[in-house]
């Protein structure tokens, strides 16, 4: 079985003859081109050659990915600078003119971040105050999702058997507003002292969030990731179960009914939204970070999920830097095999990418590990 087929398996439960490896590595990958230290023999390849010759499989999303959609503006004009400093930092400033306003946004990226990402942290939100939701309500109802099936088909047809292209459908609704328009401090304000209007403002982006979940019935693949990056302490059990989880259902039974896998990238602090993602019907959880990054436990989330969510990650990526020693790394390895053995509904990955500072011999050593361990007998059900 290819690691695509393995992996598609892997996710629904069916049989494999091993178990899948397919990793992010672009954040590594892009910050040492850039800098021309790529070890040999990978000086002047592409990201992917190098993924074919270390035997991982290609993960299709984050920087390198291929978009399912992209969205346009109809009715208002978008103006973006940028800017790199003395330091070595960037930042990029994108304003929005709106017949009831201009919206501001900032993004910044550090000067050790710079050669290895092309986008930054948002550290200045659109939305600044009340006298904004007209501004942005507008912008939301004015911006139209634009299908890229053509050119995403090519993108999964380069990947082929190699790896999983997965269409990103982005951040849910309600987490839109928190990671995008106004912060997560500001949406807890608004939401208490004006929740119509920002019920408004969820409701917009749902009707734009539905149209991007049909579109993914129409790409030729099977797995879809719906929403991202969820964090205990800013997202706790109760709002999950107000804001995110009915959606969830909802896409576990349109994208089920077209033969497709919910995935939910999932690489933050979430032990207690464990339970959570498993009850409302996600499938699969990509860049699952466990400890040392995380307080999850690897072996009690298995407990936890059992048949009916699969395990894609398990690889800490600090594991894998000078912070720890070779028989710390050793032991982790050994622990997680053991942890998710024989090897059902599990992907062998990274969580969530492999670091800039990450030592090339222990990449190397995960891809040997794999090889050695990673050997499943094939079940018939």
């Amino acid at each position: 079985m290819n690691q695509r087929d393995c992996a598609m398996a892997a996710m629904r439960g069916q049989p494999t003859d091993h178990i899948p490896f397919i990793a992010r590595m672009e954040l590594w990958f892009n910050y040492h081109r850039r800098r021309g230290t790529l070890p040999h023999p990978y000086e002047h390849a592409h990201l992917w050659e190098c993924l074919r010759d270390m035997g991982i499989g290609i993960n299709g999303i984050g920087g390198e990915a291929v978009p399912l959609y992209r969205l346009g503006q109809k009715g208002f004009e978008v103006t973006v600078s940028n800017e790199r400093h003395a330091d070595g930092s960037a930042q990029t400033v994108t304003r929005y003119a709106t017949p009831f306003g201009t919206l501001t946004a900032r993004e910044v990226v550090s000067s050790e971040l710079h050669d290895a990402i092309d986008y930054g942290a948002r550290v200045e939100f659109p939305f600044k105050s009340e006298a904004d939701y007209d501004a942005l309500q507008y912008l939301i109802e004015h911006t139209e999702v634009v299908e890229n099936l053509d050119e995403f088909g090519r993108y999964v047809d380069g990947i082929g058997g190699d790896g999983v292209a997965l269409p990103m459908c982005g951040h849910l609704p309600a987490q839109q507003l928190m990671l995008d328009y106004m912060g997560y401090e500001q949406f807890y304000l608004e939401w208490h002292d004006h929740p119509a209007r920002v019920e408004q403002l969820i409701d917009a982006l749902t009707a734009q969030y539905d149209q991007i979940l049909q579109l993914s019935l129409q790409c030729q693949v099977g797995a879809v990731q719906v929403g991202s990056n969820y964090d205990e302490h800013m997202t706790p059990p109760w709002v999950f179960d107000t804001l995110f989880a009915p959606l969830y259902r909802r896409a576990r039974t349109l994208l089920s009914g077209h033969d497709k896998v919910v995935v939910v990238h999932g690489d933050g602090e979430m032990h207690v939204l464990l339970e959570k993602l498993r009850d409302c019907g996600v499938q699969v959880v990509e860049a699952f970070t466990p400890k040392p990054m995380t307080s999850i436990d690897v072996a009690a989330t298995r407990r936890l999920w059992q048949d009916r969510v699969a395990m894609w990650g398990g690889v800490a990526s600090t594991i894998l830097t000078s912070v720890y020693s070779e028989d710390e790394f050793e032991r982790y390895m050994d622990d997680l095999f053991t942890a998710v053995a024989p090897g059902d509904r599990f992907i062998l990955g990274f969580g969530d990418n492999v670091p800039t500072d990450a030592l090339y011999p222990r990449i190397q050593r995960v891809a040997a590990i794999w090889r050695e361990r990673g050997k499943m007998p094939r079940r018939h059900d």
